[in-house]
């Protein structure tokens, strides 16, 4: 089984009226301004999937700063997954900001989200310690996973590379993962903001293992030579390691295209794309 962890989709009607989302959300605008930002709906993954080869896809929205907007996106990746078939994963946003948090977060795994994210907590003007505290107690409590977009702290910038989770913030959150216990699990993008390199320290590797916190890989060309994924996968427990495309950002069947190149070892290359997910998430 073929599984992407890291895609996003769209309402149809927030394609069609980017211009005005973008003037009112500035992270939105910094990401989806430009007419030529790539954006695509439930329909266009679907069909990526089916070229690409790509059995399941996690589906996840965006970190708005409204919570209508988050409301109105959560719904529709809902109803998308509901009509796929078991292809698509939703992964909800939600508003962490305003009173009721823990409240909207069970409602939508009523609904039948299977996770949070992509988390970004700057876009909602929090700390990320701020948004960890709701989120590691819905992912225990509900066992919603969590999408967590990773923030390098160094290197070249690039339009939403900031007000993620930085190495350090994610070291937090796992600890409080482990205080929590039950079945709270997340997911790093980005590969962490680099976080897996920290496991040259004992301390770090010793938590990792623990398999609470995952890695995508997910924008993996912009960001890292192609090495990374060996490196990666030498540094922390391989199997929490996932592949993620960053679709529509990334064309799913050139970025699957590229993992397999970066991982000439069978069994690490069927592990990277589908099996550590299909354990990781329960499927």
């Amino acid at each position: 089984m073929i599984i992407d962890v890291h895609t996003h989709v769209f309402p149809p009607r927030m394609l069609r009226e980017r211009a005005r989302l973008a003037q009112a959300d500035r992270a939105f605008g910094a990401l989806y301004d430009h007419p030529r930002a790539r954006m695509a709906t439930a329909d266009d993954l679907l069909a990526s999937m089916d070229r690409a080869g790509v059995d399941v896809s996690v589906a996840a929205g965006f970190w708005w700063h409204d919570g209508a907007l988050a409301a109105e996106h959560a719904a529709y990746l809902l109803e998308a997954a509901a009509a796929s078939g078991g292809r698509l994963l939703p992964f909800v946003p939600v508003d962490l900001a305003s009173a009721g948090a823990a409240e909207r977060l069970r409602a939508l795994a009523a609904a039948g989200a299977r996770g949070v994210g992509e988390v970004r907590p700057a876009n909602q003007a929090l700390a990320p310690a701020q948004a960890a505290r709701c989120l590691v107690e819905a992912s225990a409590e509900l066992g919603l996973a969590l999408l967590l977009h990773g923030s390098e702290e160094v290197g070249h910038e690039y339009a939403g590379k900031a007000g993620g989770f930085t190495p350090g913030d994610l070291w937090a959150l796992l600890q409080a993962l482990e205080e929590r216990g039950a079945g709270g699990r997340a997911i790093a993008a980005h590969w962490g903001g680099g976080l897996p390199f920290y496991a040259l320290m004992p301390e770090v590797r010793a938590a990792l293992a623990g398999g609470r916190l995952a890695f995508d890989t997910a924008g993996t060309p912009l960001l890292y030579d192609p090495s990374v994924f060996v490196r990666g996968l030498e540094l922390v427990d391989e199997r929490l390691v996932l592949w993620g495309s960053d679709f529509p950002l990334r064309d799913q069947a050139a970025d699957r295209a590229a993992a397999e190149a970066a991982l000439p070892d069978g069994a690490r290359r069927a592990a990277v794309l589908g099996e550590n997910a299909a354990r990781f998430l329960g499927l």
